[in-house]
């Protein structure tokens, strides 16, 4: 099983060196940055259009639409207002073009100093006015590196006596070796103290802890490590690596794939087939967190730590999708997913293979020898109505089609998310009016068998809120001066509980959505975020978090958190 597995990725690796070059730069860029709002609110208005149902984008993919932009501009000088002009600067300082074939940048390394276009870097070798290079008739391919320490710190205060304080040191680096490949590593030691720590983070929207050696009640730490290796072609990409990635859309959580659940090892392949079609791969190692009995073993040292070698039942992730561009600002992405377990199967290793169809192949009518495997649907339409963004997704766990509307024998396990986004009204530039609403259903990402829940770390994959439950969201946003975002949010969230295995495979009729109500929740966030120099951020926000319970009693708790701090990196 291992030989085939490497025969297939050596057989797909020498294709794609075999495979002409376009670009440089294939660096991806973490879906955090700030470039990314920049883009929607562009692509939103009919001056790009963005391709960005699954991120993060590569730096040179970024600088492309940032380019156009810029010519869309010099077209139509109303297209951007006076802030958008000069973010537009400020971003082109940090991604500027991708290099010519055959080019090369002049400059020599340098230790914190600008580089040509005028960007502050920690130690770089960066291209910025490139020069032809010919050396005995051969071309050299240029290289770009850069260095960027990472330092992080946030002070939290929660009603009358918590306190929270996270400090994170690290580095960030990526370098382009010439046309081809693009070679990255984020590292992050982050500590964490204070009676506010939450050390499970379950219901919460922020991204899940890796595994801790030595937790305490009021302190925390780990270590939040990505690195990836990319390769690119004028018509696709490989990437091997450990990444967050995000597939759809969604204001506060994404029912498809998320960054709830810690980065985790994954292959990924990404070909254009037609210059509207698309397809995308992906093959990930999950964590299980559970221990596999039946090769765990005794030692010798039967008095140190039991004297027991562990060994975790592996589970892993697949899915594959295709990417249609149905007109300019009309995408839709159709696909499916599998959770597995055990071993490695060479069916998902077949990119093309129809993953159900083989999961039926190996468990035929047996249930306790198959896995658990998803559909899934995004659409996403930008600026068919001026302004405005209009977003779609649905998740299938479970359905039985023939009997969907009949409430006693249907088994509709299955997620939506619908959203829209309006801005630059009439008398309101750069105002931004968003509302999102997100359901899940009874039983959605759960599975007979806990290895093969849709989760890794014990973090969901898809939204952070789990099955029975919904969420509406409406947002206000308005940038007053460049790069200074400010935006007042309202939540309100119902969540039912999680039933048993028992009820989501026999229970006739299923449980109905918001069965067993546990509690409402509605939380205010008003946040400040200004990004002072590139990559180094201030922010500032409140929150109020009022949520009623229902069980064990009527119980209302009510909560205030004001949140303060800084990044220098992301």
């Amino acid at each position: 099983m291992r030989v085939f597995c490497i025969s297939s990725s050596l057989a797909l690796l020498l294709l794609v060196l075999g495979s002409n070059l376009a670009y440089t730069q294939a660096i991806n860029e973490p879906v955090e940055n700030s470039v990314y709002d920049f883009l929607y609110r562009n692509a939103q208005k009919g001056n790009i259009d963005l391709d960005d149902i699954v991120r993060p984008l590569l730096r040179n993919q970024i600088a492309f639409y940032l380019d156009s932009i810029q010519k869309r501009a010099q077209r139509l000088p109303g297209s951007l207002n006076r802030i958008e002009k000069k973010e537009l600067v400020f971003y082109q300082r940090e991604y500027g073009l991708p290099l010519q074939e055959g080019f090369q940048n002049p400059q020599p390394e340098r230790w914190f100093s600008k580089d040509v276009r005028g960007r502050l870097r920690f130690f770089s070798k960066i291209a910025g006015d490139s020069l032809p290079l010919v050396t005995q008739n051969r071309k050299t391919n240029p290289l770009q590196f850069n260095i960027e320490p990472i330092l992080q710190g946030e002070f939290q205060v929660a009603g009358d006596k918590e306190r929270f304080i996270r400090r994170a040191s690290g580095l960030q680096l990526w370098v382009g070796l010439g046309k081809r490949w693009g070679i990255q590593a984020y590292y992050r030691d982050i500590t964490e103290d204070g009676d506010g720590l939450d050390q499970t983070r379950q219901f919460t929207p922020m991204g899940g802890l890796p595994l801790a050696t030595t937790p305490k009640r009021t302190s925390l730490n780990f270590s939040d490590v990505r690195v990836a290796a990319n390769y690119q072609w004028n018509s696709g990409l490989i990437t091997i690596g450990k990444e967050q990635f995000v597939y759809g859309f969604g204001l506060n959580g994404n029912i498809i794939h998320s960054t709830k659940a810690p980065s985790y090892p994954y292959i990924r392949l990404n070909q254009k087939v037609l210059p509207w079609l698309q397809f995308e791969y992906l093959h990930g190692v999950l964590h299980s967190g559970l221990i596999d009995t039946a090769n765990s073993y005794r030692t010798v040292n039967l008095g140190v730590y039991g004297g027991q070698r562990f060994k975790m039942i592996p589970k892993y992730f697949v899915s594959h999708s295709l990417r249609m561009r149905l007109a300019k600002g009309l995408h839709v992405a159709v696909g499916e997913s599998v959770v597995y377990s055990d071993k490695i199967q060479p069916g998902y290793w077949l990119p093309i293979m129809f993953f159900k169809a083989w999961d039926q192949y190996i468990a035929g009518n047996n249930i306790n020898a198959g896995a658990n495997t998803q559909l899934f649907v995004q659409v996403s339409s930008r600026h068919h109505i001026p302004h405005t963004h209009l977003y779609g997704a649905l998740f299938i766990d479970e359905i039985r089609p023939t009997v969907m509307l009949n409430p006693d024998k249907s088994r509709n396990q299955v997620a939506f998310n619908l959203g829209a986004s309006v801005t630059d009204l009439p008398m309101l530039p750069y105002w931004t009016f968003n509302f999102d609403y997100t359901r899940l259903n009874p039983f959605v990402y759960q599975n007979l068998f806990p290895a093969q829940e849709y989760t890794s770390n014990g973090y969901l994959l898809g939204d952070w809120m789990g099955s029975n439950a919904d969420r509406y969201l409406v947002e206000i946003k308005y940038t007053p001066i460049p790069r200074l975002r400010l935006s007042v949010r309202q939540e309100r969230l119902r969540k039912g509980g999680k039933n048993s295995t028992e009820q989501q495979y026999f229970a006739t009729p299923q449980p109905r959505f918001l069965n067993n109500l546990q509690f409402k929740q509605w939380t205010s966030t008003a946040r400040a975020v200004y990004e002072w120099k590139n990559n180094i951020y201030l922010h500032l926000q409140f929150q109020r978090q009022d949520r009623f319970m229902y069980t064990g009693g009527f119980e209302n708790i009510l909560i205030d958190r004001l949140n303060a701090g800084f990044s220098i990196g992301l």
